[in-house]
């Protein structure tokens, strides 16, 4: 596997799914892809609630990586953001739930809002094959 993740003991951490470092080996394909937020495809509606934002996000991130040949587990770094810090633990169940035992690094950034103010979430993903 082009990619090392890294889970240090001497460095804090938390049973939060997510790896501390990851490292892609030299001559890897690499995607950096930008931010997915909770809009269908191909009509672009956007869905009212959190849980089916954040589970059409994952959609639109699975379509990027199938485009690109990869799959889930070649994501190595993600940042999330998220407008409301009340759907944190609604966000890290929904993303274990999807990602199952792959842990990339993750950032998770609260902010005052997003491109639209409708947006709960976003999230950017970078991938290596």
């Amino acid at each position: 596997m082009p990619t090392r993740f890294y889970e240090p003991k001497n460095v804090s951490s938390r049973p939060i799914p997510y790896s501390h470092g990851a490292e892609v080996e030299a001559g890897s394909n690499i995607l950096f892809m930008s931010g997915q937020v909770g809009r269908t495809l191909p009509a672009g509606d956007l869905l009212p609630d959190f849980e089916g934002q954040i589970r059409q996000t994952f959609v639109n991130i699975k379509a990027v990586l199938d485009d690109a040949g990869m799959d889930l587990t070649n994501i190595v770094k993600m940042t999330t953001y998220l407008t409301d810090r009340n759907n944190l633990a609604a966000m890290r169940e929904i993303r274990k739930e999807i990602l199952g035992g792959h842990k990339p690094a993750h950032t998770l950034v609260i902010v005052a809002g997003l491109a639209f103010e409708d947006y709960l979430i976003e999230v950017d993903c970078t991938a290596a094959a």
